[in-house]
């Protein structure tokens, strides 16, 4: 009954569609008159409709090819999740049309598990429902939804498709997925090749991928074995409360939930709307099954664990242990159409810099950088011996006191109107991880309440920006109301989540442990630290590990999956905002970024995978000119002149990171890599003073000219040449070569710059 019914429905679809207006195909033909716009009471899924348009763009459900089609009235052409050079129908010797590969039809890709081993099996929607026409249409507000019927393994997906004035957005509501007894969804991949490109166009520059990977990385179609090479990264880095079992070298991580592809005049910007936190940005190169390079966006919907399985005796499978229950959060991509000057990676960061103002994550008032920004270390821990037998203790690098000398001293020899200072690891213990927050006080080996009340007074009367630094995230004591038994966020499998010192020097977990706290606690934390910071007369807050970490807790559902973590950390940071502190973060995440007074350590290059072909600076185009921001600290780095041509590409301020006395057990600490920290040590004269003073003078010409403006071009001149232009006008080469390089501008000296004016 079922087949015949199918067979009726199939002639039915042939002669609908043969009487009605077929569209084009491929983005850029020319196309005849489109259909009358024509909002049904009903969906017929039968017939080719128009179900929404705007003054740019109609929604159209095309019944002949079972797709919804992106259809631009002003440029006459078809954007969809098919690539557009897969649009047209195709043929073999035999006359016949050719299929073509399920993920090429496919708005979503679903992963998926036997409930009985934790096997993990994926299948499109195309081949899964959608050919076999298992699916139903629904009108919705401005769009369609599409009820996905997976026959076979019994789960139902809701996929809506709504259109907006700049484009699509493509979204599915966890909550609605019916699942069977016997699988189980897992995650979804929206819109596979939504952004891909033809790897016929291997070879061209104006064909490639963008990546969000730190401050963003170009990828280019490649021919391969066939098989293609595959990428993954966590948005926002890896969920933090996933226990792995092995630790992968630390890399620079996602910190913009934005992709796209570009081919030659157009390009499509895809802009994670919801589910950020629990999304992967997967990349696909050169893979000959489909013929296509692509980035697509993966969505853990329900958090997991990793476990180790031993099969024998000397033989183990990894597999994840999955939570019981969806995220709470909606998955939800939008994807805007690009073209001619805007089809490039700067236009897809002026677009999510759109986003972003009207989501109000960013102010659309501009904002200037601090030239200079200091980090002032207060305690390091080391290791010490009590009868033979090693311990822990705590070296005072820097008091109170030596603090207020050492910012003094840099405003009177750099002669800047104004600097930040951030003071980390003054409270209880230190830079070490202990009481959550550090006790919400200053340690008394730094100073006392008058000492940090005289400094906060200085800094107040002349022009520094004071920030103390608060980690409201980890923890490895009980205190602040936040406890060891009580107080940990909990894991998907519903045990507490203990996490180990990473020992970067040998690559390996240490012996010490420390917790997250509870989601449901940071609220409390905030209000503390808010207290603690009215007893110093203190009017700036660094929370560096909230504005650079995301993590699911188990103990409350609104917390599975990493839910809600935007909105959860945003109000945290937008309260101390109104109430009069500046706040001050680290490596932030975009959905930070914008409220913060200050950003220290922005990314300046990608991970570096072997695929990323160069690096561009996404991160900084989106955010120059309206958040105050400058890159890692010169005097930490191991090419410090390259950090400097970082910030001289994007126009950001200057760190350094500084302690106020040398001593020789800073070599054994776990914190070494402050051994050249020391500002000035009279016995030996030496320090970073000098460089401070130096570079200062070197780059506030140029800052000056640059400050306040955001960035309108970037390019990629040549192999390790780029060119900045800013939108007063203001353009500057950088150099990271070895050799000279001649511009139509003049030359650019090896490691070096040249502004044009």
């Amino acid at each position: 009954m079922k087949t015949a019914k199918r067979i009726i429905s199939a002639i039915l679809c042939v002669t609908l569609c043969l009487s009605l207006l077929l569209f084009g195909v491929g983005c850029g033909r020319e196309k005849a008159a489109l259909l009358d716009y024509n909002e049904p009471e009903t969906f017929d899924q039968f017939e080719t409709t128009s179900v929404a348009e705007n003054s740019r763009y109609s929604l159209i459900w095309n019944a002949q090819e079972k797709r919804v089609i992106l259809y631009d009235k002003v440029k006459q052409c078809e954007w969809s999740y098919v690539p557009f050079e897969s649009m047209d129908a195709t043929y073999g010797d035999d006359g016949y049309e050719k299929s073509n590969h399920p993920s090429l039809e496919s708005p979503i890709q679903v992963k998926y598990y036997y409930n009985s081993n934790n096997v993990d099996k994926d299948i499109y929607a195309a081949a899964g429902s959608i050919n076999s026409g298992n699916f139903t249409l629904n009108k919705i507000e401005n769009g369609l939804e599409m009820v996905c019927y997976f026959t076979k393994y019994a789960f139902t997906i809701p996929i809506q498709f709504v259109l907006v004035d700049d484009g699509i957005e493509i979204s599915v509501d966890p909550k609605r997925i019916e699942e069977g007894d016997e699988y189980s969804v897992s995650s979804i991949v929206m819109a596979p090749l939504f952004c891909s490109v033809s790897n016929a166009n291997a070879g061209k520059d104006d064909h490639y991928m963008f990546v969000p990977s730190g401050s963003g990385a170009l990828i280019y179609p490649t021919y391969t074995n066939g098989l293609g090479i595959i990428n993954s990264e966590p948005v926002y880095g890896e969920d933090a409360n996933i226990e792995k079992e092995e630790q992968v070298t630390v890399t620079e991580s996602i910190k913009v939930p934005v992709y796209g592809a570009v081919n030659d005049d157009r390009a499509v910007c895809a802009v994670i709307k919801d589910g950020a936190e629990s999304a992967y940005i997967n990349t696909m190169i050169g893979q000959d099954l489909t013929g296509y390079s692509y980035v697509t966006s993966e969505f853990y919907i329900k958090g997991y664990q990793e476990a180790v399985q031993s099969l024998f005796t000397n033989s183990v499978v990894k597999t994840n242990l999955y939570a019981d229950k969806f995220t709470a959060d909606d998955i939800r991509v939008g994807f805007y159409p690009l073209y001619d000057d805007e089809a490039s990676y700067v236009g897809m960061a002026n677009k999510y810099r759109d986003c972003l103002k009207a989501d109000g994550k960013l102010s659309t008032e501009r904002s200037k950088d601090s030239l200079l920004n200091l980090k002032l270390v207060g305690g390091i821990t080391t290791k010490d011996f009590l009868f033979g037998i090693p311990k822990s203790a705590m070296l005072t690098a820097t008091t109170l006191e030596q603090a207020k000398e050492i910012i003094s001293d840099v405003k009177e020899k750099t002669q800047l109107s104004e600097i930040n200072a951030n003071l980390i690891g003054f409270g209880s213990s230190g830079n070490d991880i202990g009481v959550i927050a550090g006790d919400y006080k200053i340690n008394s080996a730094f100073g006392k309440t008058k000492d940090m009340k005289s400094l906060t007074k200085y800094c107040a009367e002349n022009g520094v920006n004071l920030f103390m630094n608060f980690d409201m995230i980890r923890f490895s004591t009980s205190g602040g109301g936040v406890g060891t038994t009580f107080g940990k966020a909990d894991s998907a499998n519903g045990s507490y989540t203990s996490k180990h010192y990473y020992e970067v020097n040998f690559r390996v977990n240490g012996d010490k442990t420390y917790y997250l706290a509870s989601r449901t606690k940071l609220a409390g934390v905030a209000e503390n630290i808010k207290d603690s910071a009215k007893d110093c007369n203190l009017k700036g807050v660094s929370l560096d590990t909230l504005t650079s970490i995301v993590y699911s807790d188990y103990s409350d559902e609104a917390y599975y999956a990493g839910a809600n973590t935007v909105e959860q950390f945003g109000t945290i940071i937008n309260n101390f905002s109104n109430d009069g502190y500046l706040v001050a973060g680290s490596d932030a995440n975009a959905f930070l970024a914008g409220l913060c007074d200050h950003v220290y350590d922005v990314p300046v290059r990608s991970s570096r995978y072997r695929i990323y072909t160069v690096d561009v600076p996404f991160y900084e185009i989106v955010f120059k000119g309206y958040v105050s921001m400058s890159t890692t600290s010169l005097n930490l780095a191991t090419d410090a002149n390259e950090i400097l041509l970082k910030s001289i590409e994007s126009g950001t301020g200057l760190t350094y990171t500084l302690i106020g006395e040398y001593d020789t057990n800073l070599v054994s600490s776990n914190q070494n890599v402050f051994y050249g920290s020391v500002y000035w040590d009279e016995v030996i004269g030496k320090g970073v003073r000098d460089d401070i003073v130096k570079t200062v003078a070197e780059y506030k010409e140029y800052f000056e000219l640059v400050n306040g403006a955001s960035i309108s071009d970037h390019e990629i001149v040549a192999d390790g040449v780029n060119k900045t232009t800013f939108d007063n006008g203001i353009g500057v080469y950088v150099n990271y070569s070895d050799y000279d390089f001649a511009t139509e501008d003049g030359t650019v000296a090896a490691g070096g710059y040249l502004i044009i004016r």
